[in-house]
């Protein structure tokens, strides 16, 4: 039997590093609302305020915001991986985690995205 997560604060179907095979996705910055959080007036600039965002498949949820699609030192700015997406494309779905920051997107002891599989978590498998 094969399980499947559904993380109910950002409504994505799977994990980080698990290939995903819909092509629209709720927004990961302003989380399907189509409008910044912080300022109501203000359209999302990852979705430009339609809420969902379309993503060529296969593609994985973004290692280095988590699938949130902002930044770690400044929330109101949208992660520099994904374009606060939440979700980025990979080229193969054969994929393996990155030995480099072992799956979490980021540079060890930085804030950083990793050289290698540059910020997503995975690379293609060889």
């Amino acid at each position: 039997m094969y399980w499947k997560t559904f993380d109910w604060k950002s409504q994505k179907v799977g994990r980080v590093g698990e290939i995903l095979t819909k092509t629209s996705y709720k927004c990961g910055f302003c989380k399907g609302e189509g409008l910044i959080p912080s300022m109501r007036s203000t359209k999302c600039p990852a979705c430009l305020g339609a809420g969902t965002i379309k993503i060529p498949t296969p593609a994985v949820i973004c290692a280095y915001c988590n699938g949130e699609g902002r930044a770690h030192l400044n929330r109101s700015l949208s992660c520099s991986v994904c374009k606060g997406k939440g979700v980025v494309s990979v080229s193969s779905k054969n994929i393996e985690m990155c030995l480099s920051c072992k799956g979490k997107g980021r540079e060890k002891g930085s804030n950083l995205p990793c050289l290698a599989c540059k910020g997503k978590g995975v690379l293609p498998q060889k």
